[in-house]
C-alpha cells in the first residue's frame, strides 16, 4: 500500500518534471532547431519507466511504451510555467516541518488508548491558478501523513482527513499559498 501510493506520487511528481523540460525543449528547440524536446521527453519517460520497474529492467516492453509516450507525448499541455526559486526556499522548510508535525500527530492518535480518530472528508475549493499547481499540491497533500486527496475536479478537491475539518482546511489554505508562490508563468521574472 506505501509502496503503491509513493509509486502514484513519485508518477504525479515526475509528470510535472517532465511538462517542464518539454517546455524547455520546446524553446530551446525552436531557437536552436526542431527535435531537442523529444531527446528530453525519452530521458524524462525512460527515468519514469527505471522508477516504475524499480530498475529491473523490462526494458523488451519498456522501451516500446517509451517511444511511443515520447512520440505522441500524451501529457503535452499549453500552460507554461517554472519554479520560483524564492518559492522554493519557502516551500522547503514549510513541507518539512509539516511532514513531521503531521507524522507526530497521526502517530499520537494511532498509539493514543482511545484512538482519538476523526475521519471525514472535507471538500477544498481551489484559489490556486493552473494545472501544474493544482495537481501538485494534491500530490503534496497525498504526502502529508493523515491526509488523502480523493478527487480532484475542476472548482476543487475532496479530501479524507483523520482530524479536525477546521484545523485541516486552514493548513490546506496556507499550503496552497505557499505552492502558489513556487509557480511562475513562463515570461514573468523571478522574485
Amino acid at each position: 500500500m506505501v509502496r503503491d501510493r509513493t509509486l502514484g506520487v513519485v508518477r504525479g511528481l515526475t509528470m510535472c518534471w517532465v511538462r517542464s523540460f518539454d517546455r524547455y525543449g520546446a524553446r530551446y528547440g525552436a531557437r536552436y532547431g526542431a527535435g531537442v524536446g523529444l531527446p528530453v521527453r525519452l530521458l524524462a519517460y525512460a527515468g519514469i519507466w527505471w522508477i516504475i520497474t524499480e530498475g529491473e529492467g523490462g526494458w523488451l516492453w519498456g522501451l516500446p511504451a517509451v517511444l511511443a509516450a515520447a512520440v505522441f507525448n500524451p501529457f503535452a499541455t499549453p500552460e507554461r510555467w517554472r519554479w520560483r526559486w524564492r518559492g522554493v526556499l519557502v516551500f522547503v522548510p514549510v513541507f518539512l516541518w509539516l511532514s513531521v508535525r503531521s507524522a507526530t500527530d497521526v502517530a499520537y492518535r494511532a498509539l493514543h488508548p482511545r484512538r482519538p480518530l476523526h475521519p471525514a472528508l472535507i471538500e477544498f475549493i481551489w484559489q490556486i491558478e493552473g494545472a501544474h499547481a493544482r495537481v501538485f499540491l494534491a500530490n503534496l497533500i497525498n504526502l502529508m501523513p493523515g491526509t488523502l486527496c480523493v478527487r480532484i475536479t475542476g472548482h476543487g478537491m475532496t479530501v479524507h482527513i483523520l482530524g479536525n475539518p477546521a484545523r485541516t482546511r486552514a493548513g490546506l489554505e496556507r499550503l496552497e499559498v505557499v505552492v502558489a508562490r513556487l509557480f511562475q508563468p513562463v515570461g514573468e521574472h523571478d522574485d
